[in-house]
This record gives structure tokens, sequence and C-alpha cells, in this order.
């Protein structure tokens, strides 16, 4: 036992009885600590029992790879000896081998001799195809001239090689297989790039033999020979688009998916070589500033292949296999991107010289509109895409804004700008007669509409006419306005003085000069008002109006459609749907009879008007200060003042009929009739105001005095009826100077019946009708009946008792107190 028990175990056991017994009582514990240890002692036994199975599994599956490899040693000995060229050893047996070293180092000779072999065989395989496609590429080659059937042959083979190799699942980390693919890739592109070239510069030697770019007359040997290329192209195209998923998925890119028709293209090519050679080189014929040069060589070159595209080359297209389309609308479609090269080719010269931009815009139109209403496309519209450019929209804008500035700007400083262009017996009276800054607004509105006309863009239309037509305006009437300022400062100036006549007399006077002046800013805002009223009925600014209403109903709410100014520069791409989209025009009753230029039409009417009334105050002015000795004078009530039937007007008025009727006679010349009307019914107004208050009505009168006054009356009255019919300047209380002439009516009135030089019409006498009016108890509407009846209706009962009490005769004879 003892024997059994070594020094290691011994050191052990006394580290656990050290451990476990330190004392005598601890001994109380060895029953524990043995059914402790009896208890690991069995965990560690089924622990020795689950690793026993584990151990006999493992050897198990090892002796079935021993087997297994030992399996695999015999056929690489096999293997081996075709290598080689030796046969198997028959003695060697199986039990012969167990020994792991022998077998490992012939396993691994015959590994080595196997990637040999392997590599052997990818070669011959990588050859056998490069053979394949070197004899593809060879017969593309040798049928490039001769046989495009050949070639098209050699393109197919080509593809489908390709779509081979760039399916086969280990080409990933081939070397080999990635560059025999890359080869095959390359080998499609050559062919397809030759035979493209070759046929493309085939078919435009047809087109040269034919004739084009001038008038085609194809011999038939020619067109012939031009149907084999369009077809050669046409079938290589077909086969491109059908192996369109192969060459994605290779990354072969030989045409874009959404690619024209490729005989097509290289006819549209013929015209860009031709174009870029012209017009976008050196020579002189290259000029930004003459878009219809080349616009015109490009549909001379449209126009001389129509027919042959009509006749011809639609049955050849119709034969292949390509997606049905109308040839002659794709050809034209093709020559778009010609011409918006060209436009970006100048777009530096365009953007420093934007007025250019409206003349290129012009024959743009034209040629679309040619192409549209004679060939009928129906493609897009490069000068859609031309005025897309921000940077070309806004130097077009800027450009027309500047000169339309400077060009008011030189005329408004020029002394003459509202000089009268043509003599009056050129022009009717009532149509308005220019001035030349009226002409020249006018002139630059017009001008720059038709200009931008041809804008497709309502939104950018709108934006024209807010930068450049309407500044224009605004400025004409702040300059106006400007002078009408000055002008009231200084009015009081042109009141005439009696006593030193210094402002002369007659249609040369310095008042009259005045007026003048006044009348030429009349005329000026008058033609400019017309203009914009006939503005506002043609069919650019209509149209404008439809969309700034249809702007505002897809704003909703309480949005005005005249306050689209306000609004436009803020305006986007949502705005521009809205208002280019012509096909939904709506209604909107409330703003039917509504226009662009409403806003500014009132404005000019405005200041229309109150020019007008500055010249009725200089002239009312001006006509009072002439009655201040007719207004002085005191002898009304005199003996023997028109005593004579044939008495004539006042002395006091003498001179001031001859200035009236000048007056009449200038303002005929100077203004419509309607302008003039307005002036002489104003002035009535005022004088007959003037003759009731600060003469009938402040002066003591006998009957003769009465009379002399209704003489005054009637003949201030016939000068201002001498200007044209006389009824049409009659006011809403009818007659002129009605209040005047009743005035005169009661102031001549008989007192009792006697026979005087022209006495009142009044079929009463002054006895007979006055007393009654002046009597208290009489009803005031009583009084009027009777007064009316006399011929008195547009005067107070305070102002006819008035007058009467103003007889002096009448008062001798009546001289109750109740009555005066």
């Amino acid at each position: 036992m003892a024997a059994l028990v070594n020094s290691e175990s011994r050191r052990a056991i006394r580290q656990f009885l050290g451990d476990n017994f330190t004392s005598l009582d601890s001994l109380e514990l060895v029953d524990d600590l043995l059914k402790e240890e009896e208890r690991t002692h069995a965990q560690l036994e089924q622990e020795a029992a689950v690793a026993s199975k584990t151990t006999q599994s493992l050897v198990a599956e090892a002796s079935s790879v021993a087997d297994s490899v030992h399996s695999k040693a015999m056929h690489l000995i096999d293997v081996h000896s075709k290598v080689v060229g030796s046969t198997a050893d028959e003695s060697v047996s199986a039990w012969e081998f167990r020994d792991g070293t022998a077998v490992m180092e012939l396993v691994s000779k015959l590994a080595a001799e196997l990637q040999t072999y392997r590599r052997l065989r990818q070669a011959k395989e990588y050859i056998d195809e490069f053979i394949e496609i070197e004899k593809v590429a060879e017969q593309a080659a040798q049928s490039m001239e001769k046989s495009p059937q050949g070639v098209l042959s050699a393109y197919s083979a080509s593809i489908a090689l390709l779509s081979k190799h760039s399916s086969d699942s280990e080409i990933t980390g081939n070397i080999f297989a990635q560059n025999l693919l890359e080869y095959i890739k390359h080998t499609v592109s050559n062919i397809w790039a030759n035979a493209e070239t070759t046929a493309a510069n085939a078919q435009s030697e047809c087109l040269r033999k034919m004739g084009w770019p001038g008038k085609i007359d194809p011999p038939v040997s020619v067109l012939g020979e031009f149907g084999a290329n369009f077809s050669m192209l046409a079938s290589l195209d077909h086969i491109t688009r059908d192996a369109s998923k192969v060459l994605r998925q290779s990354g072969v890119q030989l045409q874009s998916e959404d690619a024209p028709p490729l005989p097509l293209k290289h006819m549209a090519r013929a015209v860009d070589i031709r174009m870029r050679y012209h017009f976008e080189s050196a020579r002189g014929t290259s000029r930004a500033d003459r878009p219809e040069w080349w616009l015109s060589q490009v549909m001379n070159m449209v126009r001389s292949l129509v027919p042959l595209l009509e006749l011809h080359v639609q049955s050849l297209y119709d034969r292949s296999a390509l997606p049905p389309l109308d040839v002659r609308n794709e050809f034209i479609r093709l020559i778009q991107p010609i011409i918006q090269h060209k436009l970006a080719h100048d777009r530096s010269d365009y953007i420093s010289n934007g007025l250019v931009i409206a003349h290129v815009s012009r024959e743009l139109s034209e040629f679309e509109h040619t192409l549209q209403d004679v060939y009928f496309f129906d493609g897009p519209s490069v000068l859609d895409a031309f005025l897309a450019d921000s940077d070309i929209f806004s130097a077009w804008v800027n450009a027309e804004r500047k000169s339309a500035i400077d060009s008011y700007m030189e005329t408004i400083a020029d002394p003459g700008a509202f000089k009268q262009l043509y003599e009056d017996e050129v022009l009717d009276r009532d149509d308005p007669k220019p001035t030349r800054i009226a002409q020249n607004v006018v002139m630059l509105i017009s001008d720059i509409a038709e200009r931008y006309a041809v804008v497709p863009s309502c939104m950018q239309q709108l934006q024209f006419l807010s930068t450049t037509q309407f500044p224009v305006v605004i400025a004409l009437v702040e300059d106006v306005e400007g002078e009408i300022d000055e002008f009231s400062r200084i009015s009081l100036a042109f009141i005439r003085d009696a006593s030193s006549n210094v402002s002369g007399s007659g249609a040369n006077s310095p008042f009259a000069a005045q007026l003048r002046r006044l009348a030429s800013w009349y005329q000026t805002v008058w033609y400019v008002e017309e203009a914009a009223r006939d503005w506002n009925d043609s069919t650019i600014y209509v149209d404008m109006w439809a969309a700034v209403c249809r702007h505002a109903r897809a704003l909703g709410g309480d949005a005005d459609p005249r306050d689209w100014r306000d609004e436009c520069d803020d305006w986007g791409e949502k705005d521009r749907k809205v208002l280019d989209d012509c096909a939904t025009l709506g209604t909107n009753e409330e703003w039917l009879d509504g226009g662009i230029w409403e806003r500014t039409i009132k404005t000019l009417g405005e200041l229309k008007q109150r020019i007008l009334e500055l010249m009725s105050r200089a002239i009312n002015k001006d006509t009072v200060g002439q009655l201040r000795a007719y207004r002085k004078k005191a002898n009304w009530a005199s003996e023997g003042v028109g005593a004579d039937a044939d008495v004539e007007v006042s002395i006091e008025l003498s001179g001031l009929l001859p200035e009236l009727s000048q007056l009449v006679s200038v303002l005929s010349e100077l203004l419509p009739f309607s302008g003039s009307a307005y002036l002489l019914r104003s002035l009535a107004a005022e004088l007959d105001m003037f003759l009731v208050d600060r003469v009938a009505s402040a002066h003591q009168f006998n009957s003769s005095g009465g009379w002399q006054f209704a003489m005054d009356v009637s003949a201030i009255s016939r000068v201002l009826h001498a200007s044209a019919g006389g009824s049409a300047l009659q006011g809403p209380s009818g007659q002129l100077l009605a209040k005047a002439m009743e005035c005169a009516r009661i102031l001549s009135c008989s007192l009792d019946g006697e026979e005087l030089p022209g006495n009142s019409d009044m079929t009463l006498s002054l006895s007979e009708w006055a007393p009654a009016i002046l009597d208290a108890a009489t009803d005031d509407k009583e009084a009027m009946l009777v007064l009316g009846k006399l011929g008195v209706k547009h005067l107070s009962i305070e102002q006819i008792r008035q007058l009467v009490k103003r007889r002096v005769d009448f008062a001798a004879t009546f001289s109750s107190p109740e009555m005066f």
C-alpha cells in the first residue's frame, strides 16, 4: 500500500488534512467530507462514461475517413497511371497503404499532376474559344465590303458568344475567363463600329450621288445601293436592340436604349456635318446674329430630303424589323438636337447681346411653324427649350428693358417731346393727336409685344409685360404728373392782369401758349390711353388676361387677377403650369369685362381728367379775371341805360367777348369735342355763378339796366354756343347760363306792362307777380309754380325775392315795409 502512494500523493494528503482538520473538533466532519467525496467520484464516473462513448464515435468516424482516403488514393493511382503512361502495380494491395506517410506522399504527387492536367484542359478550352471569336471577327472583316449578311451573321455570332460567357458562373476569380470575356466584348464593339461606319459612309455617299444637299434626282442603281446600306443599318440596329439585355449585363454600351433608328440617325448626321462645317467654325457664315442663314440652310436640306423619305425610305423602313414610325417626322425630330447644338454654340453671344435673342426666337418660331404647317411635324419645340434657359431669358428681358428705357429717356429729354407730330388737317378732331413722346411710348410697347409674341409660355409673356412695357407707361405717367405739379405751382401767374395786360391777347398770347402746353399733355395721355384700349382687346393680351384670371381662380379666396403684377416676381413652376395651361380655359364672369391693361387705362383716364380740370381752373380764373371791370359797373339803375333798341353789350365786355371767342376757337383746335365741351360747360357754370352772385345780386337795376344785363348774358351765351352745336354744350340743367338768363328775365321785366325796347319775354309785368312773391304769406311752392310758368325754373325763391328787391323802380312804386 505504501508503495502505491508516492511522495506527491503524500504531499497532497498532508495538504488536504491540514486544510480540513485543523483541530480535534474538526474530526467530527469526516463523515461529511467522505459523503462529499463520494458524490464527486460518482459525477466523475458519469463524465468518464460519456467521454468513452464520444471517443468510440470519433474512432468509428476516423476509420470511415481512412477508408475513404484509401479509396480516393486508389483512384488517384489510376489517374496517375493514365497521366504518366504506366499501369498500376497489381501486387499493391490495400493493406500496404496503411502507412499514412506513404499515402500522403502519393496523394500530393497525384494532386500536382491533376492540377497540371486541369490547367492544360483550361488552356485548350481558352484557345478553342479564342479561335472561335477570331473566326467570327475575320468573317466580319472579310464580309464588310462584299456581304452585308455575312457581317450581320458574324455580329450575331459574337453576341451569342458574349451571352454564353457573360453568364458563366466560373468567371469570378478566373483570370482566363475574365480576359476572354473582355476580348469578346472588344470584338463585339469593333464589329458594330466597323459595320456602322462602313454602312453609314456608303449611305452618305449614295446621298451625294443623288445630288443632296441640292435637289435629289436618284438613278435607279443608286437607289438600290442606298436601300442595301439602309437595310444593313436597320438590321444592325434590330440585332442590337434584341440583344440589349445581354449587352447591358455585360457592360457593353453600343447605343442608348432610346436611340433613334440607326439609318435615320446617319441621314441626320449628314445634316449635322454640314451645319458644323459652315456655321460652327471660323468661317464667315458662322454668325450668332444671323440665325436666318443657318435655319434657311437646314430647311433647304430638309426640303430636299423629304421626297426621298416619303417615296423610298418609308417603304425601306417598313420592311425592316424595327418598331413602326413615320420616318419624315422622325427625321425632323433628329434635326432638333442639331439646332440645339448650334444655339448652345452661340449661347455666350446671345447672353452678351440680349436683343439678338428676340431675332433668334422669331426665326426659330417661323422655322418651327413651317415644319408644323408644311410637314406636319408634331415633335418637341426647340424654342421652348431655348427660352427655358433662365440666363437666356433674363438676358433678353434685361436688354429689352434697357433699350426701351434708353429710348424713352432720349425722347423725353428732347425739348420737343410733347410737340404734336401732325398738322390738324391730317387727323379728325376727335382722333387723338400723337406727340413725339406719346408715339415713342406706343411704338416701344407695340414693338416689344411683337417681339415676344413668339414666346410660347404665357408666364414669360407676362414677365415681359411687367418688366419691359409697364415701366415705360409708368415713366410717362410720372413725367406728365411732374409737369402738371410744376404747372399747378405757377398757374396763378397766368391769370390776366387787366390793368397791365401782361398776358397779351389772341391765339398767340402766353395764356394760349400755356393752354397748348396743357393740351399737348392731354393729347399725349389720350393717345396712349386709346392705344391701351386697343391693346386690351388684342389677342396676345386677351390670352394673358385669361391666364391671370385662371391663376386667380386657382388661388381661390378673394384673389383679384388685377393684382398679378404684385405676385409675378414670386411665380414658380406650379404657377407656370396654371398660366400656360391654355386647354383649361374656365369661366369667370366677374372679370369678363376686364383686361390686362385695365388699371393702366384707368390711371391714364384719371390723369387726362386731372389735366382737363387744371385747364378748367386756368380758363375760369382767366375769364373771371377779365370781368373785374364788369363786376364793378354801377350804372345799372341809371336813366337811359339800354334805352335804344340798337343797344350793344356793355362796354366793359368789349374786350372779353373777342377773347372768349378766340378761346373757344383755340379749344376746338387743341382738344376733342368732348374735352372742349367739358371745359366750356365748366366755364359756363363759373360765368353763370359769377353773373348771378357778383353782378345781378350785387347791384341795383331798373328795367333798362336789366335789359342791358340780358343783352350781355345773351352775347356771352352766343359766344359759348358758337364752338359747336350749342345744345351739345348744355349741362344737366339744360340751357347754358340758365340762372343768369333767368336773372336777366326778372331784372328786365316791365314794371307795369309798358313797352320798352327789347322788353323781357315774361308774359306778366313785374307789378302783377312780384307782390305775391314778396308776400310772406305766399306759399313757396305755389310761388315757384307761378314762376315756372313765367320761365323761371333754376333760381331759388330767395334769389328771386332778392332780385325783385334790386329793382329800384319796383321798390319806388311798391314801398310797403312788409315787402322790403
